[in-house]
């Protein structure tokens, strides 16, 4: 595995260089706390959804678990935080991390030596589970309560507090930025071209001695202990968890599907999506709050995934790889007509 080509990555789209240098200064340039606040929503799922992307976009494997993940990550570090004398969020991220790669073993061995929609239902099957645990223990859990963090008063690195939201900002989005990469070493790695090969034909595939099963729990425990520490930063950043917040099955929907919008099995196609589905949730439920009984928004919503699976199925980056594939066919053309033009001379 080449570090250079990893490294090179973000430069080899420049676009996406540009969208990362114009995240470094926007809170300098735009002095808004609300759009710190919404940036930092876009980071965390651009990081969630390229978690997902590693299963559901390279193994073709669609996982419907990922808040189980989160809440996995999230209640360990909080529970030890709260229950342990205040262990360091850095120290027990780990903790949720071999928790949740546990996990994932347990729903990936069984599930992946079978083929058809066995491994979708398992991970709906596991968000249900955790959620209904979480709430059942609540004398250790807080119940559907919650628990809460009285950590807003002080800035601690340790303990990930801030008074404020822009250092939350500036960690998301250089977690999100961590994700990115780690999806790269993944994708150019011989798991991702494995994950690749499978996609497109298993039993190919498992003719020339590649072992299915196994390639897609290696890449299903990479994406569950990305989720569980992004569970972590996004439990100490809420200052607060419940049930509903972090284990829902509707979080690990939206999850996936700004992992579909914006392009699955491609390197920015998550945070593309993030970059769409965020905003505009935050834009339609403001303006339409009042309409429709306050679901104008989710409406909105989801005819937004229609228009993109009927138009667009390779997800919204299609767009962008269909304008520079049909300027390199116009360079190469007027190439070809200087070359044939001289060659007449």
């Amino acid at each position: 595995m080449n570090a250079k080509r990893i490294l090179k990555c973000p430069a080899g789209h420049p676009i996406a260089a540009a969208f990362v240098v114009a995240c470094l200064f926007l809170p300098a340039i735009i002095r808004s706390p609300y759009l710190i606040r919404v940036m930092t929503e876009v980071f965390f799922f651009a990081a969630m959804g390229c978690a997902w992307n590693i299963i559901g976009g390279f193994g073709k494997q669609t996982s419907w678990a990922s808040a189980s993940f989160l809440a996995v990550g999230g209640y360990t570090s909080i529970l030890m935080y709260l229950r342990l004398g205040g262990i360091s969020p850095w120290i027990t991220i780990f903790i949720g991390m071999a928790l949740s790669v546990l996990l994932a073993i347990v729903i990936g061995v069984p599930c992946f030596r079978f083929r058809g929609v066995f491994f979708a239902i398992a991970t709906i099957a596991c968000v249900t589970i955790v959620r209904q645990l979480l709430i059942y223990f609540r004398r250790f859990t807080g119940g559907t309560l919650g628990l809460a963090l009285d950590m807003r008063l002080r800035d601690s690195f340790v303990d990930m507090a801030f008074m404020n939201d822009e250092p939350y900002y500036y960690l998301t989005l250089v977690w999100m930025l961590v994700v990115v990469f780690i999806t790269v070493w993944v994708e150019r790695s011989r798991l991702g071209y494995y994950l690749k090969a499978m996609s497109e034909d298993q039993d190919a595939a498992e003719s020339l001695g590649i072992r299915s099963h196994r390639m897609k729990l290696k890449a299903f425990i990479i994406s569950s202990a990305v989720l569980s520490a992004t569970g972590t930063l996004y439990t100490f950043k809420m200052a607060y968890t419940d049930p509903n917040l972090i284990a829902s099955f509707d979080i690990s929907v939206r999850i996936g599907i700004t992992a579909i919008l914006g392009g699955m099995g491609t390197i920015w196609g998550p945070v593309l999506g993030s970059l769409i589905c965020i905003p505009m949730l935050e834009v339609s439920n403001y303006y339409l709050a009042d309409f429709g009984g306050g679901g104008a928004g989710y409406a909105m919503y989801g005819l937004l995934i229609v228009l993109v699976v009927l138009f667009r199925p390779n997800g919204m980056i299609s767009i962008y790889y269909g304008a520079e594939n049909w300027f390199k066919v116009r360079r190469a053309a007027k190439r070809a007509a200087r070359t044939a033009g001289g060659g007449e001379t």
